[in-house]
């Protein structure tokens, strides 16, 4: 209880005096894309700081942490009815949206664009093999009955009831069998599979009683038969605390040993580019004053190798045919428990940068712990501040026009904004930075080459602009190993004795002649002012 009430007054105190002086966002005219890739409101550049899927609860602390936009709607989010009266309640807030397409939302004051269905890259399984369950047989979609022919035997089928379960497997083409071998599922409480027979047109081919036990179990048939249907029932079962229980993997040997049941899933993704652009081009007859936002996964990256080098060049470009704004999400610590991944939001933006071409581009930031998928909380790594920091910098020294921020944890419980208090101090200093120096950020490249070179092969990037008569340098050290260095700034041009200022610091550094040095803490960040 205390630990919360503490929490409590910190966010309470972070809102009170970070939402003095913020900036009434201006209701929105015209959203337009510039030669920088820049998004453009009412004619001047924007940097959209977003959060994604947020009840409107969770609006006052967005906006108090700097965040100037919503992305993502679900059904009945607040208790609204639809996405029109949640645009109510984000315009409300002071904040922008970037939501699922409805017509209502046409010429909408806070609508900063639209957003396609998120990450339609994630690949799923699918199989060819085609199975009829008998009518009392109750499906689970978590585990459809191909997965009982994949060649896994580790997962399985869940049959709901499994006594008197019946389902029939058709091939596309006749097979020999002179074998069967089944793995039951064991597991306590479950109900197993006992008297069970095989059939083919309506005729036993089978019968066999199973032993309550793990591993394959085999039948042999009396002789080979030829088929191009099987139907398997489950007459009896050992009774477990559950009338359901699950098969793992069913085979069909011929004479070569060869499993002729075996009907391997393959992957595709959630939706295929030309759904997606199908629905792209919908959007458009209705509406081409917003821009449309698309967020896919990582696995453009040839990192992961969740595709092939085939499909990746094949699926990506067209993904990104199919928008005006492109994102991603990699989250090396939430997502993977690995800080060492960091540098993927450097290289990852690197890349859907040059997939983008003229496209605005932004990366989804990683916040904390409490992911479903990185194991129990206690041996979950912490995001900490310097990661958000390095993370935001390296995306947008790479090319990113606009940043997200992902903030829901599953553990200990589920939150929707689950950011320890230190991160959200974090946030709130780094997007009011972005805010302040967007200008700066989505100008004109300087006309100067630049380069950083850290010591000991430390990883870094550096990003020039020019505005206003005056270079601003955005560097960062995001080497994966965390270790502190010094960096020597090289910048065509430079003379020596000129003083650089470095933002929001307090220092001024004297250059040498077409360089300067500087110190990089671990994941640190600098921005220099050099004036002409």
């Amino acid at each position: 209880m205390k630990r919360s009430v503490v929490f409590t007054c910190l966010l309470f105190s972070w809102l009170t005096t970070s939402v003095v002086g913020r900036q009434k966002l201006a209701p929105i005219q015209i959203v337009g894309i510039n030669e920088n890739r820049a998004i453009m409101v009412n004619q001047k550049p924007f940097f959209p700081i977003m959060i994604w899927l947020q009840d409107p609860e969770n609006f006052p602390l967005a906006r108090s942490a700097g965040i100037n936009t919503v992305a993502g709607y679900w059904s009945g989010s607040g208790g609204t009815k639809d996405v029109t009266e949640y645009m109510i309640l984000v315009e409300k807030a002071g904040l922008y949206g970037v939501m699922p397409f409805d017509r209502q939302l046409k010429g909408n004051s806070s609508l900063l664009g639209y957003i396609h269905g998120d990450e339609p890259d994630l690949p799923r399984l699918v199989s060819d093999t085609e199975i009829i369950a008998s009518k009392k047989l109750r499906i689970n979609k978590k585990t459809p009955l191909w997965k009982i022919f994949d060649g896994v035997t580790h997962s399985w089928s869940v049959l709901d009831p499994l006594e008197g379960a019946e389902f029939t497997l058709k091939m596309d083409k006749a097979v020999e069998i002179r074998r069967l071998g089944i793995w039951l599922t064991i597991s306590k409480g479950l109900s197993v599979a006992k008297d069970v027979s095989f059939m083919s047109n309506g005729k036993e081919i089978a019968r066999t009683t199973f032993k309550n036990q793990k591993g394959m179990q085999e039948i042999v048939l009396e002789a080979p038969i030829t088929l191009r249907e099987l139907t398997f029932k489950v007459n009896s079962s050992y009774p477990g605390g559950q009338v359901w229980g699950s098969v793992s993997e069913i085979e069909g040997f011929d004479g070569k040993g060869n499993n002729v049941l075996l009907s391997p899933p393959r992957q595709v993704p959630r939706a295929m580019p030309s759904e997606v652009m199908e629905h792209y081009i919908d959007i458009k007859a209705m509406d081409t004053s917003r821009p449309v936002f698309m967020t896919v996964t990582g696995h453009f990256l040839p990192f992961f190798k969740k595709w092939s080098d085939e499909q990746r060049t094949r699926l990506y470009p067209d993904y990104i045919k199919a928008t005006d704004v492109i994102g991603y999400d990699i989250y090396p610590i939430y997502g993977w428990n690995k800080p060492e991944w960091l540098h993927l939001v450097h290289d990852g933006t690197a890349e859907l940068r040059r997939l983008a071409e003229n496209r605005p581009l932004y990366a989804w930031i990683e916040t904390s712990r409490g992911g479903q998928w990185t194991g129990a909380l206690e041996r979950q790594k912490s995001v900490m501040p310097m990661h958000i920091r390095a993370e935001v910098w390296m995306a947008i020294c790479r090319g990113a026009n606009a940043i997200g921020y992902f903030t829901h944890i599953w553990k200990p419980e589920y939150q929707q904004f689950g950011v320890p208090p230190q991160n959200v101090k974090a946030m709130t200093e780094i997007n009011d930075q972005i805010t302040r120096l967007a200008p700066m950020i989505l100008s004109d490249t300087a006309g100067v080459k630049t380069s950083i070179q850290l010591e000991d092969q430390l990883r870094g990037d550096i990003m020039a602009r020019e505005y206003d008569g005056q270079v601003y340098l955005f560097a960062v050290n995001f080497d994966p190993r965390q270790r502190a260095g010094r960096a020597v700034i090289k910048v065509e041009g430079l003379k020596a004795g000129t003083r650089i200022e470095v933002i929001d610091e307090d220092r001024v550094l004297k250059a040498t002649s077409g360089a300067f040095a500087d110190e990089f803490d671990p994941l640190g960040v600098h921005i220099y002012r050099i004036g002409r």
